[in-house]
């Protein structure tokens, strides 16, 4: 690493055996505590950090919410920079959660990222990348992009920054004229150009690496069918909060990722104690990346849930395997009444919908009232109708209160192509949407 940071990474960890995986996880968080407890705002933040000496004592500390990251954030607060106010990149997530973090990166955390990015993209390569299109969005206080370009040029490859602003026909003709060979994009656009565009302009096309949100199995789907002989590969497990946690070695696919142990420690929680689960249960999941520079991160709650495997990964690597299983709730206040994705997702399960990436429920307002539709993937059983979903709906309060309140102009079920569904500024597919333009 940066001779500036203490933090050693592996060049390969699935070479590592599980004692050598042991001694790098245990190096690297000594680094970070004492980096922690030397900085008083920090200390101050978590004043537990004196007794903490291993991952057990980690594991004793109350876990941090984006709520309270976001009360914290930069300028405003220093409580998570360590060493204080240093040189680095401004990034910033709003997330699913809609609450906004502004992060601190130092330039060693951001090397460190790249690295880890790269390492995750080697592992699960089936060839070496070549050139490489970079679709992600470029602005904004947007870390994505950067990363993109970072990852393409320690893997030795040509860019082509190209963004997410050139629409579909433009990037075509770019993938086309320079036989690009791998495609970087958020699933939806990434999935736009797949299967919007004549397989024979996308000859030269052999990988497509996506990052920001699960591609879904509907939109698996429909790139198999498009391209069947497309490797598809998330890029990196990763957020704007932490960086990298996890990638894809060659025998994973979907929500499995290998976790980077030696950059970040993983913990899988019960939602409502907090309590540690062993391996192969399913809970929430928190992460501490390990960094002696930037901003610590003590526990975070990431907003996924996911399950630790107790069993290694075929590949043979000795790093635990992370399968997520969804987001974690997230809510919606409509006219004072306040849901969650679980709430709907508990009314839609008696319809045969128990996948979120099958549904968005959109919220669109027009002056001071609204409508509220509910957008189905063709994958849902054909008796969820409007009446079906409304009478569903009934048994939550919250929800029903929202689909018939006074303000409310009308309620309808709509069957639509996931890429049909409504993305952030930053192309994710929320399962609640709220389009508060007019509002």
């Amino acid at each position: 690493m940066n001779p500036t940071s203490g933090i050693r990474l592996a060049e390969d960890l699935d070479v590592l055996d599980r004692e050598e995986i042991e001694r790098l996880r245990r190096h690297n968080l000594d680094r970070m505590l004492d980096a922690a407890r030397s900085t008083p705002a920090v200390l101050r933040r978590w004043p537990r950090l004196t007794s903490v000496r291993d991952f057990a004592g980690l594991s004793g500390l109350p876990p941090l919410s984006p709520a309270e990251l976001a009360a914290g954030r930069p300028p405003h607060s220093a409580e998570f920079l360590l060493g204080g106010d240093g040189p680095g990149m401004v990034i910033r997530s709003g997330g699913t959660s809609r609450t906004l973090k502004v992060m601190y990166h130092s330039w060693e955390f951001n090397e460190q990222v790249s690295a880890l990015g790269a390492r995750g993209v080697r592992a699960g390569a089936r060839r070496p990348l070549g050139r490489v299109a970079n679709c992600l969005l470029s602005a904004e206080l947007n870390g994505a992009f950067l990363f993109a370009q970072e990852v393409i040029r320690l893997c030795s490859a040509r860019a082509f920054p190209i963004g997410s602003t050139m629409g579909v026909g433009q990037t075509a003709e770019v993938l086309a004229e320079h036989a690009v060979d791998t495609l970087i994009a958020a699933p939806g656009f990434g999935v736009d150009i797949l299967t919007g565009v004549p397989a024979d302009r996308l000859a030269a096309l052999r990988t497509f690496l996506y990052i920001g949100e699960g591609l879904g199995t509907e939109r698996a789907k429909a790139v198999a069918t498009a391209l069947p002989e497309l490797a598809v590969r998330s890029l990196a497990y990763s957020a704007t909060e932490t960086g990298c946690i996890g990638y894809q070695c060659a025998h994973q696919s979907g929500t499995e990722h290998h976790v980077h142990e030696d950059a970040v420690v993983v913990e899988v929680v019960d939602e409502e104690s907090g309590e540690p689960l062993p391996a192969g249960e399913a809970g929430e999941v928190l992460v501490t990346p390990l960094s002696d520079t930037g901003m610590a991160l003590f526990r975070y709650r990431i907003g996924d849930r996911g399950r630790l495997s107790a069993r290694p990964c075929g590949c043979g690597s000795r790093a635990r395997v992370l399968t997520l299983l969804g987001r974690t709730a997230q809510s919606l206040t409509v006219d004072s009444e306040t849901f969650d994705t679980d709430h709907m997702m508990g009314r839609l399960a008696a319809l045969g919908i128990t996948d979120p990436a099958d549904c968005q429920l959109q919220v669109r307002w027009e002056g001071n009232r609204y409508r509220v539709r509910l957008l189905v993937s063709p994958a849902v059983p054909p008796g969820v109708t409007t009446e079906a979903v409304a009478a569903a709906f009934a048994g939550g309060l919250e929800i029903h209160a929202v689909i018939t309140g006074p303000r409310c102009t009308g309620f309808t079920v709509e069957r639509a192509d996931p890429a049909r569904f409504a993305r952030t500024s930053r192309g994710k597919v929320p399962t609640l949407y709220e389009d508060i333009a007019a509002s």
